[in-house]
């Protein structure tokens, strides 16, 4: 018999699995391995936000199995309706622990559509930063004609990429485990397509026509990309990961205060019953003293205020903040301050005290050729651990 201790390691283990499916409004048919998953908790609770102060609802929904596999049953058709899923749509669903399933929707243009919302946002309507980080997001399965190159849906193109964006002709996609690529872009008449590196692109990643590709835009012609898998399951790189503490991954995506309220009982979601106390349990950190400010992502970024010390000397860079992107030892990082530029500064970082790290060798030389004053404020962008796009608000 499995001691206490081991059923909470396994029920630590036992969450975060994400799955595509497509919609059906009665029953819907699970991947075995969620299935398993929800049967250890006893039954499936389905969570989403009402809209009303970040409050949520619970719909306690049967897992069932037939001839077929196992599916939703009881209390599933409840949700749909309630949720204003339709016909056609996709859904991503993640188990959260114990059971505990959120749900995103990709509605027939394959864009994040907020349930329970009755239409979609206009074209260029006025949303808050919060909620424009949550929607810009859509889904492509990828029939044959998407192997050499993909097309953004033309609601995702209107609603989030600027005009001014699109005249660069690229894009930079982050790969499921670090790996950063540029694409091309390709424009025929109001479609827009990643062209340019695509195949190049999908090729690293051993993705086919039997895969699924979930997308998020994070600005400035930058993505991100999670793959699923022909059972409908996220699937794990075969290249080698670029590790992030799980604990601060967690953090980006955890469900809302409301959820954990509402579950904090019996259901705990996230790494467990007690959340760690420290620096990494808050995403921004400032320092008076330092004019710093950071926030560890996905996406990370790291925001300083130049004085002239910092200027002719270096840069101190916090240690959480380096633990969280991988620093352990010295190594040297690509300066860009366009991405769509061949300009690049090459600048060494190298161990300080405390688990901090220090800008070295090139620092001076990128300030210099940006002319960079006391006062302004660079904003560190990064796009991989090695590669970070700079931003330069003068004073």
């Amino acid at each position: 018999m499995a001691s206490f201790g081991d059923q909470e390691a396994s029920n630590s283990m036992a969450k975060n699995l994400r799955v595509l499916l497509q919609f059906s409004g009665d029953t819907l048919r699970i991947p075995e391995e969620l299935a398993a998953e929800i049967c250890a908790a006893g039954q499936a609770l389905v969570v989403r936000p009402t809209g009303a102060g970040g409050k949520v609802k619970v719909w306690p929904v049967e897992v069932g199995r037939d001839g077929g596999g196992a599916f939703l049953g009881g209390g599933w058709a409840e949700f749909a309706e309630a949720s204003g899923v339709e016909a056609g749509w996709l859904l991503v669903l993640r188990h959260r622990g114990r059971g505990v399933l959120t749900v995103k929707a990709f509605d027939d243009s394959r864009c994040l559509r907020e349930l329970g919302a009755d239409t979609p946002p206009e074209a260029g309507a006025t949303v808050s930063r919060k909620d424009a980080t949550r929607k810009r997001q859509f889904i492509s399965a990828l029939p044959t004609n998407f192997m050499e190159k993909m097309r953004i849906p033309a609601n995702f193109v209107q609603q989030y990429l600027p005009k001014e964006h699109l005249n660069n002709q690229s894009a930079v996609i982050l790969g499921p485990f670090g790996k950063v690529h540029n694409i091309k872009l390709e424009m025929v008449l109001s479609d827009v397509f990643l062209a340019g590196g695509w195949p190049q692109f999908l090729a690293f990643h051993d993705i086919t026509e039997a895969n699924a590709l979930l997308l998020r835009y994070e600005g400035n012609m930058f993505f991100t990309v999670k793959v699923f898998g022909p059972n409908g399951c996220l699937r794990k790189s075969k290249h080698k990961e670029v590790r992030v503490p799980q604990n601060i991954e967690e953090k980006q995506e955890a469900p809302s205060a409301s959820i954990q309220k509402c579950c904090k009982n019996d259901l705990p979601i996230g790494d467990g019953e007690k959340k760690p106390q420290g620096p990494i349990t808050s995403l921004k950190k400032a320092s008076s003293r330092l004019k710093c400010i950071y926030e560890i992502g996905p996406p990370a970024w790291i925001r300083k205020e130049m004085s002239i010390k910092s200027i002719k000397k270096f840069i101190p860079l916090p240690g959480v903040f380096c633990d969280a992107i991988g620093f352990q030892e010295a190594c040297t990082i690509t300066f860009k301050t366009s991405l769509s530029s061949t300009s690049s500064w090459h600048v060494r970082v190298l161990p300080f005290k405390n688990c901090s790290h220090q800008t070295g060798a090139g620092w001076r030389r990128f300030c210099q050729d940006n002319k960079i004053k006391e006062g302004d404020v660079c904003t560190f962008n990064i796009i991989d651990s090695t590669l970070w796009h700079v931003v330069i608000s003068r004073r």
